[in-house]
């Protein structure tokens, strides 16, 4: 694993779900003619999705943005349900599904979502949408250089677009919709369109993936989640929650310097990363520590470079973690002070005080108090700023990066920043105060939003008493004027709740 780079999160970036809408494959068929997909009608199998979506404002959490509409496709599977993608039915308040050559539109609703894999289950409110649908079953990885159909609904007609693409590249990569996760993903030659999102791409007759994103600034390069990641997925919400994929909780380093592989008395022979760090409250917690050599994964040799041997090549040794699902056990054979051990314990989802992801599905949470908006740090926040470096808070971008590695104020449950500062009377000369990560009101630390609340029912005297990270004085407020403020405020600034607490 390896920290995020810094630059990437003040990029100005375009909603996935236009940035991911969505994948078609175009592309002559170059595949072995010994393993050629034959032509497989899965005109009963793939269907049209229209969704209606709002988005919220993060910048001003009390508000939502206007409403949308996208368009993707899916995939009926068994037990009457519709595979798709995350990003087509995201922050969704209305969606209807259609099949080819039909006119009726049905309603629908989501059942199940991973936003972290990009991938969703929706059903349908009246089944008989499902008399003459033909379910597809799930397949396996496909082979390097052999061709895979892929159908859906892109733009510039109604009909059923089925095409052919050549499988190019198995590695892992980032998905774009959460922003943040890396998961096995299938390189295609395939174009660009709009509307193919979520669409299933066959081989010999079953689901090898979904179509979910592209490359950006280049032609024909397109991808496809796996059947691996799909299938994870699936097995998780058996029991009707989604859990997630789990992480190890620890960061690590390849090795490919000779003297430190030396240093860590290696050996000639032995291969590995080294472990940087280890997070708190990560599954590792208790059975990894700094420094100590990981070497391999229920039996697969790490190289020093960090990957493992993969069918059609290598991959990253984080591929192992994630096909296991939470509470399953793994089993780490790791050089510590020059001896070599086996360890073997159950792995869990990743908690994080901050959310590095895109968010989907939940509204901001904030509370104002006399026109100040106290927000939590995350990474919705940060898109918020249209700043460079020269201008922004090194302090929020400290805490935000490094708040695992560096084991930052452990006692705090998340990070509360001042967003900004609705101008009244009440506040006036606090404009400039903004983007701070706030310590302590009225001698109370702040270590979750909660803590807002709980402080501000005890002023310090006749007043309240803000104090701020990198900052000498406090923000001073009169505690007198309070409640006819925040009434104010909620007319002039039409906010119809001063706080959402969850």
């Amino acid at each position: 694993m390896v920290m995020p780079v810094l630059s990437r999160k003040f990029k100005r970036t375009v909603h996935p779900a236009l940035v991911m809408l969505l994948l078609i494959v175009t592309s002559h068929s170059s595949g072995n003619p010994q393993t050629k997909e034959k032509f497989v009608d899965t005109g009963k199998s793939t269907v049209k999705i229209i969704c209606t979506f709002v988005l919220n404002d993060y910048c001003s959490p009390w508000k939502v943005k206007s409403h949308s509409t996208k368009a993707g496709s899916g995939a009926v599977i068994t037990g009457k349900r519709i595979l798709t993608n995350a990003h087509v039915v995201s922050d969704a308040t209305f969606i209807q599904v259609q099949m080819e050559n039909s006119p009726v539109l049905y309603n629908a609703s989501v059942l199940h979502v991973s936003h972290e894999a990009d991938v969703a289950v929706i059903k349908v409110d009246d089944e008989n949408f499902f008399k003459g649908t033909i379910p597809l079953e799930l397949g396996g990885l496909p082979k390097l250089r052999t061709s895979v159909t892929i159908s859906g609904y892109p733009v510039g007609g109604e009909r059923i677009a089925i095409t052919e693409g050549v499988i190019s590249r198995i590695e892992i990569g980032k998905y774009s919709h959460d922003g943040d996760a890396s998961f096995l993903m299938i390189q295609t030659d395939a174009a660009i369109n709009p509307g193919n999102s979520g669409g299933p791409a066959i081989q010999n007759g079953k689901i090898v993936g979904l179509a979910f994103q592209v490359r950006t600034k280049t032609s024909n390069i397109g991808y496809l989640i796996p059947a691996s990641v799909i299938n994870h997925f699936l097995t998780d919400v058996e029991d009707g929650v989604y859990d997630g994929f789990p992480s190890l909780g620890i960061m690590t380093e390849k090795l490919l310097n000779r003297s430190y592989r030396e240093f860590l008395g290696m050996g000639e022979t032995r291969t590995g990363v080294v472990i940087t760090s280890v997070i708190r409250g990560g599954s590792a917690e208790k059975y990894l520590n700094e420094k100590d050599v990981l070497l391999s994964i229920d039996g697969y040799p790490i190289a020093n470079d960090g990957s493992i041997s993969f069918p059609d090549g290598r991959i990253g040794m984080s591929h192992l973690i994630y096909l296991k699902q939470k509470g399953e056990k793994i089993e780490l054979v790791i050089l510590r002070n020059q001896k070599e051990m086996t360890l073997i314990f159950p792995v869990k989802q990743q908690f994080s005080r901050i959310n590095w992801s895109n968010e989907y599905g939940r509204k901001p949470r904030y509370i104002i108090f006399s026109g100040l908006v106290f927000q939590v740090l995350s990474n919705e926040y940060l898109k918020c700023w249209d700043k460079t470096y020269d201008t922004s808070d090194l302090t929020i971008l400290y805490a935000f990066y490094f708040h695992n590695t560096d084991m930052i104020d452990l006692g705090r449950k998340e990070f509360i920043v001042i967003n900004q500062v609705l101008p009244d009377t009440s506040n006036s000369y606090l404009a400039d105060i903004h983007d701070r990560i706030v310590n302590e009101i009225n001698g109370i630390p702040i270590n979750s939003l909660d803590d807002i609340l709980k402080s501000v029912q005890k002023p310090s005297g006749d007043f309240h008493l803000i104090k701020l990270e990198g900052v000498n004085k406090p923000v001073v407020i009169n505690a007198k004027g309070v409640d006819e403020a925040d009434k104010r405020i909620m007319k002039n600034y039409k906010i119809p709740a001063l706080s959402r607490l969850k």
